[in-house]
């Protein structure tokens, strides 16, 4: 199976492959990669992996930090150019993690999350609570996270491509 990894360094900073030794991994996440960013580099990303069998979103973070909280317009624009041009493939939305950013309100991730969630049930797609991944997989959420509270840890990546192994 092809397994194709979207979104930003999240995705880009963990090597996938060692997590599905069984399956072709292409990792095409980018550091920095927002919504819009994604939105448009998708048809090159597509181009480089064009009949992956399952397909893996991660993003949203940078859009977090910038403070740029109304992408979930374009995040179903990549949902829909996805099932148009994919039809086979399944896909799976991963939450935003529950990161630690000194401006970021407590409810702002949730209230994103609620609106992935509501997204993925829209499309039709799966939809992985890394919230709920990291706070019953790990004894301290805080232990999941680099200590720039963004990035994940060993630990992180452990418990995210567990969860994920469920949903592929």
């Amino acid at each position: 199976m092809q397994l194709l990894f979207l979104g930003d360094s999240l995705v880009e900073f963990h090597n996938w492959q060692t997590c599905f030794p069984a399956h072709r991994v292409v990792n095409a996440g980018r550091a920095g990669e927002t919504v819009a960013g994604l939105l448009a580099n998708l048809p090159r990303l597509l181009r480089r992996c064009p009949d992956p069998e399952r397909v893996v979103i991660m993003i949203g973070t940078n859009n977090l930090l910038r403070e740029e909280y109304g992408f979930l317009p374009e995040y179903a624009e990549i949902l829909d150019v996805l099932g148009s041009t994919l039809p086979p493939a399944r896909i799976t939305v991963t939450s935003l993690p529950p990161i630690r950013a000194a401006h970021l309100a407590p409810s702002v991730v949730p209230r994103l999350n609620e609106g992935l969630l509501r997204l993925s049930q829209q499309k039709k797609v799966a939809f992985l609570d890394l919230c709920a991944a990291f706070n019953t997989g790990a004894p301290d959420a805080a232990a999941c996270f680099a200590e720039d509270g963004v990035h994940f840890s060993d630990l992180g990546y452990t418990i995210w491509s567990a969860w994920l192994a469920r949903v592929l």
